[in-house]
């Protein structure tokens, strides 16, 4: 599985970690089998009460003295920290020099002297106040007290926004059903030719503002990002028009679906939050309206809503932190598979009620009224609080262990957990863009770095000589190299582990000149360390980058580009050509593919002065005859630009 927050059509999941609460629903020796839906709807209906209770709503600490764990109970401010520091040096000094054991460091922010600091338990809280106090560290003396709790976001925003309600709020009072319309598919009001200019202008102000910042870390390439920006409208490279996607509705083959209480019915209700924890909701809506969703898809979340209902087990509260039913996962494929993992909070339930539980969900969705649905995998998953380090256990009830997906003719197969693209029609358009830019032949070697199951590098195989792929999740990776094997392709290796650690290794095997790269990383975009793995890999001369969220990549594109130094060895990388393509109709949300290539000095003299190297003339022939800036850049830049024009007409003048 790529550790990737996929771009979710901008799904509402929880913030607020879950942790034990006692509901009593549940009675001695096994679940009640004689709570009808009317007793669920009580249980919600008094969780609610409490949820809505003036008490609750206005103590922000309230969530300090359930009884449950919470790190925030034992915090303490750390001052008189050097005003630059690591967040690493400091963690290696609590816990290696110190042996304190924090749980977590917080820096109170940029260039701010004070970080908090918290603890499992009053012990160890109360021996960081003594080992820290008047400590000397980087010529500085801390000073250390104890610190308050963080205010519950939830409470907190509820407050402001009931104050703030039918004044700034002009979805406040619509349906639910249209407000979680907002929420997730903001743009299913818009034509689709009218979501593809949104989104074409975002990515060209992505691209300036990459450009501005680029000009501002490399001074040395000022030349060449005045004269791209001079014949591409204030762009640092060539853009493409973004690429539609091949279906518009019914698309998504994944879905997180939270379970929770409709306002308007006071119903437990399968579908999606109005809004995130933080922003204040806990309400959920309906999602049969909902036009990105197959609807496949639909008649499961509904047929497992009726099962909710009919459970006797309330939906799990993040407020109350009382109730059962936490969230549902379905995946769904071309090739007609159906994947559900209903999560749980198991409060107080034993293992013979859990047992239980799990018995009525396999029966009611392979031989009950669920049947005809066709579900082939049936997962779950029970979990309380989250600790750090620790996964929840994913377990397999019933069915295939598996989902298979067909794209670009290669069959693949995904783990339940694992990242696939979630609109695998487009997906095929995006790995045929990356495939065309990365200009393969049958004696390049392909590096795929955060390779997933392997779908880019697998479609793309019969391209090139070799492909390396590389992930640091042992499960996904497993699902690559049978992916390469079922599709029959022996020039595929596939390595696990952390990128970083593995590029040295597989640098000895990329000694060919056309070495090239395709990254795909999760929204957080690359580690740094990965980037400086890839400009020491000198036979890589292409490297197709692709994001999710392209404005947060911006870091990853400057770190490809800065000036070299100790630790930024090898030469640079610099932008040649952009494509955003959507992968998410009726929501803000797309791709962009990035090619980059090795900057070479005398290639673009000759691109600039107008006699460009013979594999460069088509590159040549797109670029416009003459400027045609109307960016908003400095007048540096401009007089750059104008100093370059100058130069290339002189050169240019025949003696």
């Amino acid at each position: 599985m790529k550790n990737k927050m996929e771009v979710e059509a901008a799904q509402p999941v929880e913030n607020k970690e879950a942790q034990n609460v006692k509901e009593e629903t549940c009675e001695a020796g096994g679940l009640a089998e004689n709570k009808s839906s009317d007793t669920v709807v009580e249980s919600v209906r008094k969780t609610d009460e409490k949820e809505t209770a003036p008490a609750e709503e206005s103590d922000v600490y309230a969530y300090t003295r359930r009884e449950e764990f919470t790190s925030e109970n034992f915090k303490i401010e750390l001052r008189g920290l050097p005003r630059y520091f690591h967040v690493g040096q400091l963690k290696k000094l609590l816990n290696e020099t110190l042996d304190l054991n924090a749980h977590k460091v917080k820096p109170a922010g940029k260039a701010k002297c004070w970080a908090y600091i918290t603890f499992r338990d009053e012990a160890g809280r109360g021996k960081a106040l003594a080992a820290l106090q008047g400590y000397k560290w980087k010529n500085c003396v801390l000073k250390v007290s104890k610190a308050k709790p963080v205010e519950d976001p939830l409470i907190k925003i509820r407050e402001e926004k009931e104050t703030a309600k039918n004044k700034d709020d002009p979805n406040s009072n619509l349906p639910i059903t249209e407000r979680v319309l907002k929420s997730v598919i903001p743009y299913a009001s818009l034509p689709y030719e009218e979501q593809l200019e949104k989104k074409q202008k975002d990515a060209l102000q992505v691209l300036r503002k990459y450009g501005s910042e680029l000009a501002h870390v490399n001074p040395g390439l000022a030349k060449f990002i005045s004269f791209q920006k001079m014949r591409r409208k204030g762009q640092v490279c060539e853009v493409d028009d973004i690429v539609p996607s091949p279906v518009i509705n019914h698309y998504r083959n994944k879905c997180e679906f939270t379970i929770g209480v409709n306002p308007d019915n006071g119903l437990p209700t399968v579908g999606f939050r109005i809004a995130s924890y933080k922003e204040g909701s806990m309400h959920v809506a309906p999602v049969s309206h909902m036009c990105h969703l197959p609807e496949q898809m639909i008649m499961v979340v509904k047929e497992f809503e009726t099962f909710v209902r009919d459970s006797g087990l309330a939906p799990f509260s993040p407020l109350t932190h009382e109730g059962y039913w936490r969230q549902l996962n379905v995946r769904t494929t071309q090739n007609k598979d159906i994947l559900i993992i209903p999560m749980i909070h198991p409060q107080d339930m034993n293992e013979e009620q859990l047992l239980g539980l799990k018995n009525k969900i396999v029966t009611h969705f392979t031989t009950g009224p669920g049947e005809p649905l066709g579900i082939t995998s049936i997962y779950f998953k029970a979990y309380g609080q989250k600790e750090k380090g620790s996964e929840p256990v994913l377990e397999c009830l019933w069915g295939q262990e598996y989902i298979t997906e067909k794209i670009l003719g290669k069959n693949f197969r995904v783990s339940p957990d694992a990242f696939l693209q979630i609109n695998t029609a487009a997906a095929e358009v995006l790995y045929e863009k990356i495939g065309s830019l990365a200009e393969l032949d049958d004696k390049s070697i392909l590096l795929d770095i955060c390779c997933g199951t392997g779908t880019i590098g697998i479609s793309l195989a019969d391209r090139c000589q070799k492909v390396y792929g590389v992930e640091i999740i042992e499960k996904a990776a497993d699902d690559a190299r049978q992916n390469a094997k079922e599709n029959g392709f022996e020039n595929v290796a596939v390595f696990t582990g952390k990128a970083e650690e593995n590029m040295p290794f597989l640098m000895q095997h990329c000694t060919k000149s056309n070495t090239v790269g395709v990254v795909d990383p999760p929204r957080a975009g690359l580690n740094n360390s990965v980037v400086l793995s890839l400009r020491r890999c000198e036979t890589m001369k292409r490297l197709v980058f692709v994001s999710c969220d392209p404005s947060n990549a911006i870091r990853n594109f400057i770190s490809l580009a800065r000036p070299q130094s100790k630790q930024y060895k090898g030469e640079i990388f610099i932008p040649i050509r952009a494509i955003p393509v959507d992968l998410f109709p009726h929501t803000p949300h797309f791709e962009l593919v990035i090619l980059f290539e090795r900057w070479d000095e005398l290639r673009w003299k000759h691109i600039m002065e107008g006699n460009p190297l013979p594999q460069d003339e088509e590159y040549f022939k797109r670029l416009p005859d003459k400027p045609n800036f109307t960016g908003n850049d400095s007048e540096k830049i401009k007089r750059a630009s104008q100093e370059q024009e100058d130069d290339t007409r002189k050169k240019m003048k025949p003696e």
